[in-house]
């Protein structure tokens, strides 16, 4: 039914990256040195060729006294639509650092956060298979009352066009945007309140052209009653892009009244997504949803146009409950609406003998509804084994593919563990979408049923392996974090997931 080989030239790669992890480890077997193994390997064998990959992530360092040696190489077959990457296999990251003294040195491959990622943010995800590092040096110093880092780097190319993917023998280390030169300044002149701002200047614009800077303040306080954070950012373009400058501001602030917790964010960001966003990923001010229906709709960040605004609210309920209500509102500068996201949800600790989650909510984008609901209960049994069972259920209209497009999805998760050990899961989803059938005519063809399904094993070994084993069919869908979204696709046959660490 499916199958999958891999190329001529991995097999023999994955076995020295197995050997020369193993010499390292053995050679530097001294008490003077501190070194670390981790090995993170994802594979796909599907008959849907789009999801078929090969991708391991292999990390070494080594330690002593204030000084850090670190090597990652790796071996990646990515389903390109997914990871919008090349194949590749080599030395991806090195670095040395030093930390001492409330000082941080790094030469090589770094990660940096300037305030809340208004004018800079790199970070790596491998769920949204994102990785921004920047090759080049940081200074870090950190003390009570100050803090500083100041950087010169080029980041890398998360998202690449299809002629980049299609190069031959691309950088194991990623193609490189311009380089990125400047840092953070924070002073805390009391102990609760802090201070600062951020600048950056880019090398070059996204097609070459001239370079551009832009920078932040920012003032943050932390208090027994609550906290509060603010910053606003400018980005004065040059003349020669023909745009208007890009302005960014964001707020929160948490608010505690006796058991009553609040929450508040503000954001307001207009040209401010530079490099397509690859650079900044300021916060998306909605509710991140972890249940996979409401993942599955929530807003793709779009920093050249967005305001909005989020509110929550917890209480304690019952003897050892607490409830829930999120809202939250994103216009572009048109004043449409374009997400919209209303919860609220009830938990549940030692109800009936368990833990339970209730929910229920709505979410809007532009023309398009979503209703949703979710139930989660969990319960142990002979001290160490627990089941748990999560269902969820959207009803969906949409105008906006098609007049009159309604339809309903619904996911429902089985799973037994046993502590520390092992977990069991069946999967299965279920939709009457018409989209994911072809020859689609509104108002003719009748309601169709599309069915999903697998099984899944979690295995925790000695303490220092992990793996997953999932065989079945899985629904193509968004994964979001933080207003990154990527679209997995469609699965038809066995991944697997090997963590190793030492």
């Amino acid at each position: 039914m499916f199958s999958r080989s891999l190329s001529p030239g991995e097999t023999p790669y994955l076995l020295r990256i197995t050997l020369l992890m193993v010499l390292f480890a053995g050679i530097l077997n001294a008490q003077e040195y501190r070194y670390g193994v981790l090995s993170y390997t994802e594979s796909a064998w599907s008959d849907t060729s789009i999801s078929r990959y090969f991708e391991s992530w292999n990390d070494v360092y080594l330690e002593r006294g204030p000084l850090r040696a670190f090597a990652r190489l790796g071996a990646h077959n990515p389903a390109a639509d997914f990871a919008q990457q090349a194949d590749s296999r080599g030395l991806e990251q090195r670095y040395l650092s030093f930390q001492s003294s409330g000082w941080d040195i790094r030469l090589g491959h770094f990660y940096s956060l300037l305030g809340r990622g208004l004018t800079l943010r790199s970070f790596e995800s491998r769920t949204l298979r994102w990785d921004s590092n920047l090759d080049g040096l940081r200074l870090a110093f950190r003390h009570d009352y100050f803090s500083t880092q100041l950087f010169a780097g080029k980041p890398r190319k998360t998202r690449l066009s299809i002629s980049e993917r299609d190069k031959n023998d691309p950088p194991a280390a990623g193609e490189r945007l311009p380089a990125q030169y400047g840092g953070e300044v924070r002073i805390k002149p009391l102990t609760p309140i802090a201070l600062g701002g951020t600048y950056v200047y880019s090398d070059n614009g996204p097609d070459g052209g001239e370079g551009f800077s832009r920078g932040s303040l920012f003032a943050e306080g932390n208090f027994l009653q609550g906290s509060f954070y603010g910053e606003v950012a400018a980005l004065p373009y040059p003349a020669a892009y023909g745009q208007d400058d890009g302005r960014a501001a964001y707020f929160s602030g948490n608010l505690f009244l006796g058991n009553l917790i609040l929450l508040g964010e503000y954001k307001y960001y207009r040209n401010f997504g530079f490099f397509d966003g690859l650079l900044n990923n300021p916060p998306s001010v909605i509710r991140e949803h972890l249940y996979t229906l409401l993942n599955r709709h929530q807003l793709v960040q779009n920093a050249n146009d967005e305001q909005g605004y989020l509110v929550e609210m917890s209480y304690p309920v019952l003897d050892r409950g607490v409830a829930l209500w999120s809202f939250s509102q994103t216009e572009d500068s048109l004043g449409n609406v374009a997400y919209r996201d209303f919860y609220g949800q009830v938990e549940l600790d030692q109800f009936l003998g368990g833990e339970w989650v209730l929910g229920s909510g709505q979410q809007r984008e532009f023309s398009r509804r979503y209703w949703n609901l979710v139930g989660s209960a969990s319960y142990p049994f002979r001290d160490y084994f627990a089941l748990k069972v999560v269902y969820e259920h959207l009803y969906a209209r949409d105008d906006a593919t098609f007049p009159n497009r309604r339809y309903y999805d619904q996911l429902l998760t089985i799973g037994l563990s046993k502590a520390t050990g092992w977990t069991l899961s069946f999967i299965g989803e279920h939709s009457t979408d018409h989209t994911v059938g072809d020859n689609y005519v509104p108002g003719q063809t009748p309601v169709r049923h599309f069915y999903w399904g697998g099984g899944q094993l979690d295995l925790s070994l000695f303490g220092a392996v992990d793996l997953s084993l999932f065989a079945g069919s899985r629904r193509a869908g968004k994964v979001c974090i933080g207003g990154v979204c990527v679209v997995k696709p469609e699965l038809k046959g066995v991944e697997a997931t090997l963590t190793v660490r030492r």
